[in-house]
């Protein structure tokens, strides 16, 4: 009887600790992922996707954590949090990122990309190569760029037609060197804030308007206190999704492996997403009263600005901006 009972509690107790070994081997790893976006934008939605790829091509090891909607700060503290390690993996625009790998801040670069086929092509090749490189100086591993879309002014009394109509202005930008060099080119006074002060700041006519693209502003609904929106197309920053080199250093070679070849499956997926989600935004904003129009036209915006490529050249290198507007 008694060796029957030991019999039975031996399985179980084997079973049990079976059970917490194939725990432990089928998750190892639980990561955050942090991004500003609230879960109705199209990058939130690549993001989550991101994370289910991870899990599936690590069989289920790697665990991560989607943090949208700036639960856990902003862009800036992101930044920081991978290279203090409080943070593991983020999306973040490449503007404020600049600030860390000053050839990130060739993407920033006024009316430098043609179109989103021109720069997914340069940033899917040897371009693309030598920034994501040159992060690594700081800690930050460069997995993929990600679709943000043309760039354009938003603004709150009157449209913006001829750059003479942004005099005065106070424009929101992201902590970007060259965002705001073009912003106050254009004759407006560029002023850095936090996404999630921007609709309060609108508020109390702490600025006059900001930029960014249509997704973004219908996420935040920003059309119900900035209703114009000026075609300007100044440029497209691409966001990018980047995470503790220690960390991925740290894993094994197939983890390693399996984190890429989710990387590759979340690109077209984001840009997809993105490309579908631009034309509903669109007639989102219009069905909520904001006004899009063109501008008078782009060569007065884009002669401006040309200073910004000399200055930028001493630091960047013209090499790169050449290799760039002339692919």
């Amino acid at each position: 009887m008694f060796k029957k009972i030991f019999t039975i509690l031996f399985i179980l107790i084997a079973l049990m600790l079976g059970g917490v070994v194939l725990s432990a081997s089928a998750q190892e790893y639980t990561w955050s992922l942090a991004s500003v976006l609230p879960e109705t934008h199209p990058v939130h939605s690549a993001l989550v996707y991101f994370a289910d790829q991870v899990a599936e091509e690590t069989n289920n090891r790697v665990k991560i954590n989607v943090y949208g909607g700036g639960q856990l700060g902003q862009e800036k503290d992101y930044i920081e949090g991978i290279q203090l390690g409080t943070i593991d993996i983020t999306k973040v625009s490449s503007a404020p990122l600049g600030q860390f790998s000053t050839s990130l801040q060739v993407v920033s670069l006024p009316f430098i990309w043609r179109n989103l086929e021109h720069q997914h092509v340069v940033l899917r090749g040897p371009v693309g190569e030598k920034l994501m490189a040159d992060l690594e100086e700081n800690n930050f591993k460069g997995l993929a760029f990600y679709d943000a879309g043309f760039r354009n002014i938003t603004t709150k009394t009157k449209p913006i037609k001829v750059p003479a109509d942004l005099k005065g202005l106070k424009i929101r930008v992201m902590e970007s060197a060259p965002l705001i060099d073009t912003i106050n080119a254009f004759g407006a006074t560029a002023v850095p804030m936090g996404q999630s002060e921007v609709y309060v700041a609108l508020q109390q006519n702490v600025i006059d308007g900001w930029e960014n693209n249509e997704p973004t502003v219908i996420s935040f609904n920003m059309q119900e206190v900035c209703p114009y929106y000026a075609y300007t197309r100044h440029t497209s920053i691409p966001d990018i999704l980047i995470m503790r080199k220690d960390l991925f250093d740290s894993v094994p070679a197939d983890i390693q492996e399996g984190i890429m070849r989710a990387v590759e499956k979340s690109i077209p997926y984001q840009n997809q997403k993105w490309a579908d989600f631009v034309g509903e935004a669109i007639k989102q904003l219009e069905e909520k009263g904001m006004m899009f129009n063109e501008v008078d036209d782009i060569t007065e915006f884009q002669e401006i600005v040309q200073p910004i490529y000399e200055k930028y050249g001493q630091t960047i290198g013209m090499d790169l901006i050449d290799s760039i507007a002339s692919y």
